[in-house]
């Protein structure tokens, strides 16, 4: 803010920061379909490659809905480890 001209005290922008934490706190991330998430969302909310993300979204077109975790394995090129690490994000 300071950059863009605002002016004020010390006591004053720490104020505004105490106040902007307070109230406009970063939300939880809730779950992915994967079944309908796009690549973009699967790369960021899994921590996939975008490689990866897209890998998966190719063969979900071409294979049908995921059913389970072990669907998920048969996705080539797919890091498992990072979608098992985050399973309890995943819904189908």
């Amino acid at each position: 803010m300071v950059k863009l001209g605002a002016q004020g005290s010390d006591d004053e922008f720490e104020a505004i920061l105490e106040y902007l934490s307070k109230n406009f706190a970063r939300e939880a991330p809730g779950p992915i379909n994967i079944n309908k998430a796009k690549a973009i969302d699967l790369e960021a909310g899994l921590l996939l490659r975008r490689s990866q993300a897209e890998e998966l979204v190719q063969y979900r077109a071409q294979n049908g809905d995921f059913k389970s975790l072990d669907d998920l394995k048969k996705v080539p090129g797919i890091d498992f480890q990072k979608i098992e690490a985050r399973k309890s994000r995943i819904v189908f």
